[in-house]
């Protein structure tokens, strides 16, 4: 089994090199171990770059040789894809990438994308009447570019048969282990979470989600919206006032509001309110009733019903889980 980790300019160098190295040690393992190891099938790994040239910069101006280039070489069973931290038409302009992973795929490799490496497969159509995930920073560029895609970005691995994807970021070491399961040996793979301090249990991306808000369509009467709702965190604002301050119909408000934000008034106040929790969770050593009074909530329960809902998380998981607490 041959899998080429894909090096493109502007690329995540992080997750290529990451993944690469991950599965050079699994392969390392697997053979140490054979004995105790029973793999499915055994694989040697390849770094190729999208262009004719093998030596590319990455996204921060490093650079990176690669063995190879997929013009070169033979249809890899598996071809990892890795993200990018900016530059999406640029990279996305890259039709001849794009056409040759197409290639390869239509030829029986399989797919598997980092990060925002799901915009490169979706660019190729493959993820048409499919869902997908991507990182959550970039979950509107995504829907916006490609409507036919069921974006998914509570999702931190999604798996079609011969394609996979992970969520943000450090998420390529969750699916290296999922592809190790998949491919070779879910006891290798359970050992080599152990080996790598690997958490395998994260399925979500929303408890690392932070809400900002959409504030790039221009649209001024929702702007100011917006902002009444995010400076008046500790209460909950009727529709109607908000409606009247935009000098709006009730209706109009309501329409023009989730077209330019995606969510509705009352949704958005609650992710806004749930922003400011989570940050007096992470500053602030007040009792947890005391923050949801301080976001709008008289009612507790109500609080850890919303919170939950939209991290993944409780009140006290997401406190545990986010409060720095000294090495010693």
């Amino acid at each position: 089994m041959t899998i080429a980790f894909l090096a493109y300019p502007k690329c995540s160098l992080w997750s290529l090199i990451g993944s690469f190295e991950m599965f050079q040690k699994t392969c390392r393992m697997a053979e140490v171990y054979s004995q105790k190891f029973r793999v499915k099938q055994t694989c040697s790994l390849i770094t190729v770059s999208s262009t004719h040239e093998r030596k590319i910069v990455g996204s921060y101006g490093n650079f990176f040789e690669a063995d190879s280039t997929i013009y070169d070489i033979k249809r890899p069973d598996i071809l990892v894809i890795p993200g990018f931290d900016r530059d999406i038409a640029g990279i996305l302009s890259d039709t001849k990438m794009v056409e040759k992973i197409l290639e390869f795929y239509n030829q029986g490799t399989d797919i598997a994308t980092v990060c925002t490496g799901s915009f490169i497969l979706a660019a190729t159509g493959l993820l048409d009447n499919k869902t997908a995930t991507t990182h959550w920073v970039y979950a509107r560029e995504f829907v916006n570019r490609f409507p036919k895609t069921e974006l998914m970005i509570d999702r931190m691995l999604i798996d079609h048969d011969r394609i996979c994807m992970s969520g943000g970021a450090s998420s390529f070491q969750n699916l290296m282990i999922y592809l190790v399961e998949k491919y070779m040996s879910k006891e290798l793979a359970i050992f080599m979470s152990k080996v790598l301090l690997i958490d395998n249990d994260r399925f979500l991306q929303s408890p690392y989600t932070v809400f900002n808000g959409q504030k790039t369509h221009g649209d001024e009467p929702v702007l100011l919206a917006q902002q009444i709702i995010e400076e008046r965190v500790d209460e909950f604002i009727s529709i109607d006032e908000l409606a009247q301050k935009s000098n709006m119909s009730k209706r109009n408000f309501l329409r023009r509001f989730k077209h330019a934000t995606g969510d509705t008034p009352f949704v958005y106040m609650q992710r806004t309110k749930v922003e400011a929790a989570k940050t007096l969770m992470e500053d602030s050593h007040n009792q947890l009733i005391e923050i949801a009074m301080q976001t709008g909530y008289d009612d507790f329960s109500s609080f850890r019903k919303t919170f939950k809902k939209h991290t993944g998380l409780t009140p006290q998981e997401y406190r545990k889980k986010y409060t720095y607490r000294q090495a010693n």
